[in-house]
């Protein structure tokens, strides 16, 4: 019986035993071998400026100061032109309906006025240094066409400084332009002056009626 009993369990003893031999030749070869990394796998794009400091544009000197302030030209000073006070004027009116705050108002506007025109000639005259400054420098290097181009920019410039100055004149004598905000505010206020005599006056009479 216990030689029967030997015989029958020696294949099963032997299969355990090659399967304990497969399972360790496996092991041994993964961790003997080195794993590669998966052709397919995308790797996670690095950015060029990661690495890379690109230098920001310099702003143009002919547009813009070398200090890179608000440009204060011909256009702003229009753009302001083209302002109406209308609304401001009508509103004022309802909060204080006195020809003393109107005067008041008109001179706040003309002060308004007047600092931007201040600020409009300080950019001409730091525009106009800094293109005659390029002009004999390029001059000295040979940069005929440059210079050209730069002398017909300094006579635009130089046309835009007279209208400035034309405007300036007409600030002060309450003319051309400039007088298109006072009276845009005057009509305004005088609006606001018909409203409040509208609804304490003629608005309770035609209630009575």
């Amino acid at each position: 019986m216990g030689l029967f009993s030997l015989f029958r369990r020696k294949p099963e003893e032997s299969d355990e035993r090659s399967d304990t031999i497969s399972n360790s030749i496996v092991e041994e070869k993964v961790v003997g071998e080195y794993k590669q990394p998966d052709s397919e796998q995308v790797l996670p794009e690095i950015r060029e400026e990661v690495f890379i400091e690109y230098e920001k544009p310099r702003k143009s000197t002919m547009n813009n100061s070398e200090t890179g302030s608000e440009v204060n030209n011909l256009q702003t000073l229009y753009k302001f032109l083209e302002k109406s006070y209308e609304k401001e004027g009508y509103e004022d009116a309802l909060v204080n309906p006195d020809t003393s705050y109107l005067k008041q108002n008109i001179l706040k506007i003309q002060n308004e006025l007047s600092l931007n025109i201040a600020k409009v000639k300080t950019y001409y005259s730091s525009h106009l240094r800094q293109i005659n400054f390029h002009i004999e420098t390029r001059k000295r290097n040979g940069m005929i066409e440059i210079v050209e181009e730069l002398v017909t920019h300094r006579e635009t410039i130089e046309e835009e400084i007279n209208t400035v100055a034309i405007i300036e004149s007409d600030a002060k004598n309450n003319e051309g332009l400039c007088s298109n905000l006072f009276l845009s505010y005057t009509r305004g206020f005088n609006n606001g002056f018909a409203a409040i005599t509208y609804n304490k006056i003629l608005g309770l009479s035609n209630d009575s009626e």
